[in-house]
C-alpha cells in the first residue's frame, strides 16, 4: 500500500516546489562489481532510482542496500560512498540538483518503493529528462531549463507523497561528533564544480579565497578527507567517465572539457583513475 505522506515530508516538498531549483546532471550509469563512487561529499541534491541489481549506499557511516525498484533522496553536503555486490551489475538512473540556497540537508534521507507500473513510469520520465537535458547542454534555451525544472518538480511530487524517512530516526543523521563544513570550503566546492574545465581552476581558486591557503587546505582536508587537488581531480574524472560514456567527442575534447589542455596527459590521469583508457572504457560497455 502506498505510505501516507506525514505532515514532515509534505513540508520539505513544499519547500522544494516553491524553490528555484536547477538541474546539474541527469544520468544512467551500469556498474560491475566494486567501487561505484568515491568517498566525498556530494554538494548537489541527488534523486537515485536503482533499475537493476544491487547498490550498497553508506551514507555518514550507515550502510543501506538498496535493490532494484527503489528511490531514494541524498541531500546535498553528505559524505557517501557506493558499492555493488558480486551477483550481478546494477543500473541507476538519477538527477542532481541545486536547491538555491534552500538548506535540504536538514531534510534528512529519504525513500520509496513505487508499484511496478509506477516504476516503468519513473523510467520513462528519467529517459526523457534525459534527452532534454541533452539539449539544455547543446542549446542553453531557457524555455529547455524551466522545463526540465518543471519534469524535476513533478518527480519530486511523485517521490515525496510516498517518501518515508530512511530508519526510524526523522531529521539529519550526521553524526553529532562531525564538525560542520566550513562556509569557504562549501563555497570552494561549488565553484570547483563549476569551473573545473579551467586549466588553473585551483590556483584561480586560491586567489579568490579571502583566507590563506594553508587554513584554507586544513579546513578542506577536514571536512574531505582529501586535498583541494585530489578533489578536483575526482571532479574531473568522473566528468570525463561520464562524457566517455553518454556522448561521442573525442578524447582531446573530452581533455578539454575536464581541464585537460593535453590529451595524452589526459589519458595518462584517466588510466591511473579508472583503471582503463578513455578508448578501452568505450569498446567494453
Amino acid at each position: 500500500m502506498p505510505i501516507s505522506p506525514s505532515p514532515g515530508t509534505l513540508a520539505h516538498l513544499a519547500q522544494m516546489l516553491r524553490q528555484r531549483l536547477t538541474v546539474t546532471m541527469v544520468g544512467q550509469q551500469t556498474y560491475r562489481a566494486g567501487p561505484a563512487a568515491q568517498d566525498e561529499i556530494v554538494i548537489t541534491n541527488r534523486l537515485i532510482l536503482v533499475v537493476k541489481g544491487e547498490l550498497n549506499y553508506l551514507m555518514e557511516g550507515r550502510t543501506q542496500r538498496w535493490e532494484a525498484g527503489a528511490q531514494f533522496f541524498i541531500p546535498a553536503w553528505v559524505r557517501r560512498v557506493s558499492t555493488v555486490s558480486k551477483r550481478a551489475p546494477c543500473e541507476i538512473r538519477w538527477c542532481e540538483f541545486d536547491d538555491d540556497g534552500l538548506d535540504s540537508s536538514a531534510f534528512g534521507y529519504f525513500w520509496r518503493v513505487p508499484r511496478m507500473e509506477a516504476f516503468r513510469q519513473e523510467q520513462l520520465r528519467h529517459m526523457e529528462m534525459m534527452a532534454l537535458w541533452r539539449e539544455v547542454g547543446a542549446h542553453g534555451r531557457e524555455a529547455d531549463r524551466l522545463r526540465l525544472e518543471g519534469e524535476l518538480k513533478a518527480m519530486l511530487a511523485r517521490f515525496w507523497t510516498e517518501a518515508a524517512p530512511l530508519g526510524t530516526e526523522r531529521g539529519r543523521m550526521r553524526a553529532k561528533s562531525e564538525p560542520p563544513v566550513h562556509a569557504q570550503v562549501k563555497t570552494a566546492l561549488r565553484w570547483l564544480r563549476d569551473h573545473l574545465q579551467e586549466p588553473d581552476a585551483l590556483e584561480s581558486l586560491y586567489r579568490n579565497t579571502p583566507v590563506t591557503r594553508n587554513y584554507f587546505r586544513r579546513h578542506f582536508k577536514a571536512a574531505l578527507q582529501c586535498t583541494p587537488q585530489e578533489y578536483l581531480q575526482r571532479l574531473r574524472m568522473r566528468r570525463a567517465r561520464y562524457l566517455v560514456h553518454q556522448t561521442n567527442l573525442l578524447q582531446k575534447q573530452i581533455a578539454m572539457e575536464v581541464g585537460y589542455p593535453d590529451a595524452l596527459y589526459f589519458t595518462k590521469m584517466y588510466r591511473k583513475f579508472w583503471g582503463r583508457a578513455p578508448r578501452a572504457e568505450r569498446k567494453v560497455w
